[in-house]
């Protein structure tokens, strides 16, 4: 005999007909809906919104490249972990040539976890890859040799980063034999740079690494310059030294210019005329684009400046101001006829104009917008370890 199926509204029937659903149950209507609460939650959603906005204009430029800087290396270590599971998968699958790659993958992702330097070693070591395995184990005695220093003797990890900094002592003393090595000192201008040689993270600002001899890459990042990299000789011996001096990033800024009267008016910024500095494009040196207005600012590096006006026959105006970057900037004068001072007005004299922000509020003399009660403001404006073991040759 052949067994059919239920279908779902013959089970509806069977419960009904056995007391298991009252029938009362599909002729109930639906609950109210509380209006007030979903206007409520509607609410709250665009006032987060609106905080989430004002935080963005808040937010300074750089600010906003370091912010970059970190959503980019987040982004960095997430796939480097996805490369290391990799590695570990073609490691069980007995695929060493494979897991070296994903394994080497995941160290130039996120250089500043040592599995992933420490398990590329091993997998160069089982493939007799000793210039890889020579890289790959000084890069796990920087950053274990750091992490035991830094590490309290409470932490587990600390006895585990002893274990690899002595591995990786080892394997440098066995290679040495096979190949010429040297030590590379770099050290970066400015400080605060991270610094790697081919790939390897070195240190923050300077370091020191047991490298092959020859021409090696040094890299250095930093917020506020280029990236930069430069190739040094290494040599056995004595330490190899080496600077790397990445260079400023020129940041520009605009500048909105308002002078009563309007005519005659020659407009100075570090006592050389707007007109002999006008050129195609700003650059660092000095030179400025732009025509001064609303809707044509002028472009200027983003430093300080003294802003200066000159007319015959009505007194001096000047100040010191500040290009930020990326940010409009509007200065406000009103230069007094020298005839109408010197006889004396029928009415008190208007007060000397000082910058303003583009937001309309008067700022200090050092051109910084102020707050409502006068006071100058800040420039802002501002109210887990991996183990893949290699399969045997």
């Amino acid at each position: 005999m052949i067994t059919r199926p239920i279908r779902p509204f013959r089970l509806v029937a069977l419960a009904l007909a056995t007391g298991l659903v009252p029938a009362s149950a599909f002729g109930q209507a639906p609950p109210a809906v509380d209006r007030s609460e979903i206007e409520e939650k509607r609410r709250q959603r665009e006032e987060l919104e609106k905080r989430k906005a004002e935080m963005q204009v808040q937010e300074s430029a750089e600010q906003r490249e370091a912010r970059e800087r970190v959503e980019k290396r987040d982004s960095n270590v997430k796939e480097a972990l996805k490369r290391a599971q990799a590695g570990v998968a073609a490691a069980n699958a007995r695929q060493n040539q494979k897991g070296m790659q994903l394994f080497e993958a995941a160290w130039q992702l996120d250089p500043s976890t040592v599995d992933y330097p420490f398990n590329t070693g091993a997998f160069a070591e089982a493939l007799n890859n000793v210039e890889l395995e020579f890289r790959a184990m000084a890069a796990v005695q920087i950053l274990a040799k750091r992490a035991v220093k830094d590490l309290p003797d409470t932490n587990p990890r600390k006895a585990d980063m002893q274990v690899k900094l002595d591995k990786a002592n080892a394997r440098l003393d066995f290679l040495r034999a096979k190949l010429p090595t040297g030590t590379l000192q770099i050290r970066s201008e400015p400080a605060t740079c991270e610094l790697r040689v081919d790939g390897t993270f070195v240190g923050i600002g300077s370091g020191e690494i047991e490298t092959m001899t020859g021409q090696r890459k040094v890299e250095a990042s930093c917020v506020g310059y280029t990236d930069h990299e430069l190739f040094v000789s290494v040599r056995q011996g004595d330490p190899t030294p080496a600077v790397i001096r990445p260079k400023q990033i020129t940041y520009f800024g605009k500048l909105i210019v308002r002078v009563t009267p309007t005519d005659g008016v020659t407009t100075y910024l570090d006592d050389e005329p707007v007109e002999k500095r006008l050129a195609d494009k700003a650059t660092k040196e000095g030179s400025i684009s732009g025509k001064g207005t609303r809707e044509e600012p002028y472009e200027l590096a983003a430093r300080k400046w003294v802003i200066r006006f000159h007319k015959e026959g009505h007194d001096r105006w000047h100040r010191r101001i500040e290009i930020v970057r990326d940010q409009p900037i509007m200065v406000e004068a009103r230069l007094e006829s020298l005839s109408e001072t010197v006889e004396g007005p029928a009415t008190a004299p208007t007060p000397a104009a000082k910058p303003t922000g583009d937001s309309g509020k008067p700022t200090g003399d050092s051109g910084k917008p102020t707050g409502d009660s006068g006071k100058p403001t800040g420039d802002s404006g501002k109210p887990a370890g991996l183990s893949a073991k290699p399969a045997p040759k």
